[in-house]
């Protein structure tokens, strides 16, 4: 994206006149003649009109002078980031053949209001939702595997394979469902007929029990929608799981497929010592996908779109109705049609013309603006003009065949706000994002630019400092805000350190805080090209250490307790933030990584909040920002944390005592 000019002085002709006229009447009252047709105002006019002529000059210089040289350098606006979620897909029933819901074509957004147009997200990964049904059953009792027949993917296990733990349940018992086929990303629906489970204790919503599903690595976890057998305590029902990413064959018995499997555990998901006291018996069970969970983005498509005809000049521009665009996919290019001919011809995008000689089909684009740009011509040392890139012929008819558009956080929706599919697909009932869409980030502001510009042009490609490593991470991608590097032990690897950019006007949680794995392989995958021969590298996410800020205040008379407290809080946010915080003139860089939080700066953030008169009890305890818990025990003057890691808020506790000693 262009970098924006600047004005030194944003003052017109009539702003100029008006400051002029309120000057005099301050200044000469006596003057009160403020018609145009008085002399003295014509010559505020004209005075006005050569300053006016004076800040279009000083306008020029020197930060658009500065602005135009990190131009000329390469230096160039990161566009928007688009936030990212995953779609929930149900279907009306269990299919009976396969329902595809295609990458890229899939599209489903916000409802329209009459106040905001949809936010629109388009699947990335094709997924197929198939008929599958289960060929194989099996329980393990004490170790020992037996397999049940299976008919039409329904087992009906004999008298004696009813149990599928034994009579006494133990951990490691498990009931086990195998298909022909990968479920990963699927929703599977377990529709079980069997007796109640007996079990004193045993909560039907947190039951010892685990859904998991074989990966190559051994076991993962699935997520328990919902169950209406609570855990086998209520008996017949059914049990909808999300199955995660992977799903892969194992061998159970002596069978090989795609297992899904019920383990009894030891403890409860909340860390409670539970177990069965008899288990259920199983007189009829089977499995079918019901649905889908499918990674999106927040992207639009806009289709072949006309750009206009060519005057047969060099570095011609061109600019697409949508902007900004995301990351071009395979088919997405600038098509030109010459004069006689009938076919569109393909013209490939690149970064720069600098190596493009004047038969070269290339073009440039700027996605953040989204301007095509066609090949300059450059005076050469011989005083004659060199063609960098083709120029089409005049009258040559442009177009583009298709782009997305996107980005920035009005992508960052909330969870059950996207249920709008935009195209029927069949056999889909409903779709939802289970979780808000997160990742979605606006351009890169000027002022930042010109920040990295200074960094960018002394360390450019090749990391050897730790200054270097920080620097090349936050170049990486728009998506890291912030990044430290530890300085590693002698054979050990270089570690890397992000922070990923979110919205930080509140309280972040954990999951915000925590880079994902996309990022993290992103900002590997750049640091690895720079690095130094034999160097190691690794990339991981902040720890972030949380503190819950418990206080006592009294306010001063005639202040709004209830304005009063959520000022403290919102202060306490601000300060106490990996991304705004640490400074107590108001949002800074973040907080430095490594430094201790001392109790008595705490006392200056609430002292500084309009309408605390004195503060009575000030503490602060280490919070857990997963599960928001606070510690029993206060951390009293200081709180030490390591290099590689920056404090966050937890919940605060503010108490206010209005006008009372």
């Amino acid at each position: 994206m262009r970098l924006p000019d600047v004005d030194l002085d944003d003052r017109r002709f009539q702003e100029l006149v008006s400051e002029a006229r309120m000057r005099i009447a301050g200044r000469c009252p006596e003057w009160t003649d403020h018609n145009v047709a008085n002399p003295g105002i014509a010559l505020t006019e004209l005075f006005a009109w050569m300053t006016e002529m004076t800040i279009y000059r000083l306008n020029r210089l020197p930060e658009k002078l500065h602005v135009h040289l990190l131009e000329l350098l390469g230096i160039t606006l990161h566009p928007p980031i688009a936030a990212s979620t995953q779609l929930r897909f149900r279907l009306a029933a269990p299919p009976t053949e396969p329902v595809p819901i295609p990458a890229r074509e899939t599209e489903v957004g916000t409802l329209r209001t009459a106040d905001e147009d949809s936010t629109v997200f388009r699947t990335t990964e094709d997924v197929t939702i198939p008929p599958a049904r289960p060929m194989a059953y099996a329980v393990e009792r004490a170790g020992d595997v037996r397999e049940v027949g299976v008919a039409k993917g329904i087992a009906e296990p004999p008298a004696d394979a009813r149990q599928p733990f034994a009579r006494s349940p133990r951990p490691g018992d498990a009931l086990y469902l195998g298909f022909d086929t990968p479920l990963a990303r699927l929703v599977v629906q377990v529709d079980v007929d069997c007796s109640q489970a007996g079990g004193a204790g045993i909560d039907p919503w947190d039951p010892p029990l685990r859904w998991e599903v074989s990966t190559a690595e051994g076991w993962a976890e699935a997520e328990v929608l919902e169950d209406t057998t609570g855990g086998f305590n209520y008996g017949t029902g059914l049990i909808e799981l999300q199955l995660p990413r992977t799903h892969d064959p194992a061998t159970v018995g002596r069978r090989r497929a795609h297992w899904l499997r019920c383990r009894v555990d030891e403890r409860t998901r909340a860390g409670e010592s539970a177990s069965y006291a008899a288990p259920p018996e199983i007189y009829r069970i089977g499995a079918a996908p019901v649905g889908a969970l499918v990674p999106s983005a927040h992207a639009e498509q806009v289709g072949e779109e006309a750009l206009g005809e060519s005057d047969g000049t060099p570095a011609q521009t061109f600019k697409l109705r949508r902007a900004p665009l995301l990351p071009a996919e395979p088919g997405e290019t600038l098509e030109v049609l010459s004069p006689g001919e009938r076919d569109w011809q393909a013209w490939e995008r690149r970064d720069s013309f600098l190596e493009s000689g004047p038969e070269d089909l290339h073009f440039r684009l700027d996605p953040a603006s989204g301007t095509v740009e066609l090949g300059p011509s450059v005076r050469s040392g011989d005083g004659g003009w060199r063609q960098h890139g083709a120029i089409p012929e005049k009258g040559a008819l442009l177009r583009f065949t298709r782009y997305r558009h996107g980005g920035g956080p009005r992508g960052n929706v909330a969870g059950g706000k996207l249920t709008y599919l935009m195209r029927a697909i069949p056999g889909v009932a409903e779709v939802t994002n289970p979780r808000p869409a997160t990742g979605g980030v606006e351009p890169e502001p000027l002022d930042a630019a010109r920040r990295r510009a200074a960094l960018e042009l002394r360390t450019r490609d090749r990391a050897v400092t730790s200054e270097d490593y920080v620097h090349l991470a936050c170049a990486a991608t728009p998506g890291v805000a912030r990044a430290v590097c530890v300085s590693p032990a002698p054979g050990e690897a270089v570690r890397v350190h992000v922070v990923p950019k979110v919205e930080s006007a509140h309280r972040l949680s954990a999951e915000e805080l925590r880079a994902g794995d996309d990022l993290l392989e992103e900002v590997a995958a750049y640091l690895d090209r720079r690095r130094m021969l034999g160097t190691t590298v690794d990339v991981l996410s902040v720890r972030p250490r949380g503190v819950s800020v418990v206080a006592d205040l009294k306010a001063a008379s005639g202040a709004d307790g209830k304005r009063v407290t959520s000022s403290v809080e919102t202060a306490l946010y601000e300060y106490l933030n990996p991304l705004v915080g640490g400074s107590l003139e108001g949002p800074g860089d973040g907080w430095p990584f490594g430094r201790t939080l001392n109790l008595g700066e705490l006392y200056g953030v609430v002292h500084r909040v309009p309408g605390v008169e004195a503060v009575r009890i000030l503490r602060m305890y280490e919070a857990d920002l997963d599960t928001g818990k606070r510690s029993s025990q206060a951390l009293g003057s200081h709180f030490v944390i390591e290099p590689d890691e920056v404090i966050s808020s937890g919940e605060h506790l503010i108490r206010i005592n209005e006008g009372r000693s």
